[in-house]
């Protein structure tokens, strides 16, 4: 077995969807479905068999009266893989991320709360998709955030520079290695922005802006950003789905800021960012969270939006460098330790990870790098000196899943038997 594969027992053609009130039109799986190619960088020949099906079914005779007919996701799973052209890998996992947030989006503009079952069904063909896709041509790709966390695009909608909608796995891992300044970390976003709770927890914290007569009374100057894309151009304040960097620049105007409220989320849970409203969010060094979260124009936009930042400053630039994490070793940390919280619960808040989640942390990570840098990169994961090891947590806590996984840590010779 490939030492930086986990086994899954999940069929991904048979997702446990059991909604089966919201509908999803054929015009919203096309518009999601551009936006998943775009986040994937999907070759031509993964997404036009599903485009020209799709539109197939909008000029056939049964859907003469109702060209855009809408069918939950269950049936729609059901109708596309009865087409043989959708079923080779690379398609496959387009259709799961594409049917998934096509879900969550019907659901998200239609007001509706999400259980945990729901989000379960929601985050598993996102799973799959994501830790199946090594042997495709999708690219899955992790940038590290100004604001702390690791983000997978998984759908991607910019027009001329301007964030339609943009569908991403966020992740803060518990390494304290945020890269992220504390001196500039209030920030508004232009679109509107919702977030559902994976795992773990954080603290959203709002602010008041505003600009007083007397200048003595501010607290803040007001940055702007602009993006380096992936191809090292420079490109403005237009957003860029495949980054480089982002840079910070003052604009000298300033600004009084002054806390609003503090409201913690944790798993589960979905909260609200309207465009312009400013925010920061708050997850303890040691600890690991991780949300699903879009940014959607069409619930409003704030085209004043900025970043704040000290009065006297100039300007900071933020590598998207994630440090050799990969979506899929994201994947397996986020999947591993939301099933174990649904056991066991999350750590209270302002406690560190449980060791079994470190666990999980670590080994995820140690035996990607194992692979990929050899056993020397892989040991400070695997074998941490004076910290519990991935063996050592797997051990405290047996169970099947954990013998497999330290039959991993034997096979790649990090334990002995």
């Amino acid at each position: 077995m490939d030492a930086a594969k986990t086994p899954h027992s999940a069929n991904p053609w048979t997702a446990d969807i059991s909604d089966e009130n919201t509908k999803i039109t054929t015009s919203s799986l096309l518009l999601v479905l551009e936006g998943v190619a775009v986040a994937t960088k999907a070759p031509g020949k993964y997404v036009e068999p599903l485009v020209e099906w799709l539109q197939q079914r909008q000029h056939t005779s049964d859907a003469a009266n109702n060209p855009d007919a809408a069918l939950p996701f269950r049936e729609w799973l059901a109708a596309i893989i009865s087409n043989p052209r959708n079923c080779n890998d690379g398609t496959r996992q387009l259709v799961q991320v594409t049917l998934a947030v096509a879900l969550l989006r019907e659901k998200a503009r239609g007001g509706q709360n999400l259980d945990g079952a729901s989000i379960d069904s929601i985050w598993s063909p996102i799973y799959e998709a994501i830790i199946s896709a090594r042997d495709t041509e999708l690219q899955f790709t992790v940038s590290r955030s100004a604001q702390g966390f690791l983000a997978v695009p998984l759908c991607s909608l910019v027009k001329d520079g301007r964030i339609q909608e943009l569908w991403r796995l966020h992740t803060w891992l518990p390494d304290g290695q945020r890269g992220v300044s504390e001196e500039v970390c209030i920030h508004a976003h232009q679109p509107y922005g919702q977030s559902w709770i994976l795992l773990g927890s954080g603290t959203d914290c709002t602010f008041e802006v505003d600009t007083p007569a007397d200048s003595s009374l501010t607290t803040h100057a007001v940055y702007e950003c602009c993006y380096c894309a992936a191809d090292g151009k420079q490109n403005g304040t237009g957003y860029q789905t495949h980054q480089m960097s982002s840079t910070i620049r003052s604009t000298g105007r300033l600004v009084r800021v002054t806390p609003a409220s503090r409201i913690s989320h944790s798993r589960d849970m979905t909260y609200s960012v309207p465009g312009g409203a400013y925010h920061r969010s708050i997850v303890p060094g040691g600890r690991l969270h991780a949300t699903l979260f879009v940014f959607d124009a069409h619930r409003g936009y704030d085209d004043a939006a900025a970043v704040l930042g000290p009065k006297d400053g100039g300007e900071w630039v933020q590598p998207r460098d994630p440090d050799g994490i990969t979506a899929e070793v994201l994947a397996q940390i986020v999947d591993a330790t939301r099933k174990w919280e649904q056991a066991h619960g999350a750590a209270s808040e302002g406690d560190d990870e449980h060791d079994t989640v470190m666990g999980y942390y670590r080994y995820f990570r140690g035996m990607a790098l194992l692979k990929d840098e050899g056993q020397e990169s892989a040991l400070q994961y695997l074998n941490p000196p004076e910290s519990c090891t991935p063996a050592q947590a797997f051990t405290h806590e047996p169970s099947m899943q954990h013998q497999t996984y330290i039959t991993e840590l034997m096979k790649a010779g990090v334990v002995s038997s």
